[in-house]
């Protein structure tokens, strides 16, 4: 009997953290740079491109299942990237809402995350100028944790 619910916590915390891997929405845009204009930004990357990043981000996030707070964290992250799709350096975080461990703790997966999802092939190299800066928005207050 004891076994069978150490089973069954174990299956209902994997199902939660699927659930959260596929739960978390992401956008994402490139961030035109320009002299003259260096706050706008524009989504110029396809939606097929977007979805294929999306996709490759959250198959790599992962959360445990005890952040009660996460709801209200908001991630921003600047990510640059070479002619290749490679991570330029670690991306950088913008963090706002939650405790300060659960703001830590999410900011560390999705940089996880976002590096191990490398090299992103699915932009097009002739437009670089237009994605080597991937502005990524993850919005936590989807999560079904």
């Amino acid at each position: 009997m004891l076994r069978s619910l150490c089973h069954l916590a174990k299956a209902v915390g994997i199902l939660t953290m699927f659930m959260a891997t596929f739960a978390f929405p992401l956008s994402v845009y490139a961030e035109r740079k320009s002299r003259e204009d260096s706050d706008q930004k524009a989504p110029v990357l396809t939606e097929a491109a977007i979805n294929a990043m999306r996709n490759a981000i959250q198959d790599r996030f992962f959360l445990p299942g005890d952040l009660k707070d996460a709801g209200s964290v908001h991630l921003i992250f600047h990510v640059r990237l070479d002619k290749d799709g490679r991570v330029i350096g670690s991306p950088e975080a913008e963090v706002s809402g939650g405790s300060e461990r659960t703001r830590k703790i999410i900011t560390d997966a999705a940089r996880r995350a976002i590096i191990r999802a490398a090299p992103y092939t699915m932009f097009p190299k002739d437009k670089y100028d237009a994605w080597k800066e991937v502005i990524l928005n993850f919005d936590a207050s989807q999560l079904n944790l």
